[in-house]
């Protein structure tokens, strides 16, 4: 089976290095599109770069000339940018466009929230003008659910948000790593013509709050400090934070959609495994140490976090 030629957009992002090193490592030939400006100087040997901006589609049409694959990594300010790849792709020889999410399908309200519009919206053109496409979603990321604060599990603190029953629902979990070797796994060779309109889940284990709290007992030696939000005050701070523009209200419905068993169901059943990878665990990251840090948050919204444990 030959390896399909492989552009990634986003690099240099928390999530397209370590899956840009994976591709590499299995092989596959990629391009680095690049922003002007772009640290380009760190590549690993074999990798080409086409300078290209979003903002101008046109640019995209040379430099996706001999892709088969376009994997995407936007940004969260960026992800309304991707819709110049739905643009140049036609013109290209582009068998599949996978553009950036990395979540979990939402109801109604996840809509509300900017960032899950946007990923929708560019979903939904990709489709309507004909091009090929595949998602991935991931549910949470271990580093910034567990070494940070995003879903109300505060582990150095040994604090823990009980909202609705996620006492009793389980969370789906993924480390960067696994995430890495997931897209090298789906996108290295398989033709594309077999990942086309798949929404694909990747799930590395799964916890319910209370098995959490149960592992967090033991690496303090004492009950971890429980608050309850309901599933209203869960409501009314979604609401007041797509009112106000402010950022946390992702990591509110993502609170809810676990305490009500969606987050897990919005994985769907197409879930791929990693052949020979050797799953993290809770117990593994939480109490030997192989938990790894999320990436730097400003204080300010460190402490918006910090302020939903009352």
């Amino acid at each position: 089976m030959s390896f399909n030629r492989i552009a990634i957009y986003g690099h240099r992002g928390w999530v397209g290095s370590p899956v840009l090193h994976a591709l590499v490592a299995a092989g596959a030939p990629i391009k680095v599109l690049h922003r002007a400006g772009s640290d380009i100087s760190s590549l690993p040997k074999g990798v080409t770069t086409a300078e290209v901006d979003l903002d101008d589609a046109q640019t995209l049409v040379p430099a996706l000339q001999d892709i088969d694959i376009v994997l995407s990594f936007a940004a969260r300010d960026v992800v309304p940018k991707q819709h110049s790849f739905i643009k140049a792709i036609p013109s290209t020889n582009v068998k599949l466009f996978v553009p950036s999410d990395l979540g979990f399908r939402v109801d109604k309200q996840g809509l509300s929230v900017p960032v899950n519009k946007a990923k929708q919206d560019v979903e939904e053109a990709a489709k309507a003008a004909g091009i090929p496409t595949s998602v991935v979603l991931v549910g949470a990321f271990t580093e910034s659910a567990l070494a940070f604060p995003i879903l109300g599990i505060d582990v150095s603190g040994n604090r823990i948000i009980a909202t609705g029953d996620s006492a009793n629902q389980q969370l789906t979990f993924c480390t960067r790593n696994y995430v890495a070797a997931a897209y090298a796994s789906i996108f290295a060779k398989t033709a594309p013509s077999q990942l086309q309109g798949r929404a694909i889940g990747l799930s590395e284990f799964k916890a319910t709050g209370d098995e959490i709290a149960a592992v967090l007992r033991e690496k303090h030696g004492a009950e971890p400090q429980k608050f309850v939000h309901s599933l209203e005050k869960v409501d009314s701070e979604i609401e007041q934070c797509v009112k106000n523009g402010t950022p946390t209200a992702l990591s509110w419905y993502c609170r809810k959609a676990w305490g009500t068993g969606d987050l897990v169901k919005g994985l769907g059943k197409d879930i791929w495994e990693v052949e020979g990878y050797q799953k993290a665990t809770l117990r593994g990251l939480l109490l030997e140490g192989k938990l790894e840090s999320y990436k730097e948050i400003p204080p300010q919204i460190k402490q918006l976090f910090d302020a939903a444990f009352h």
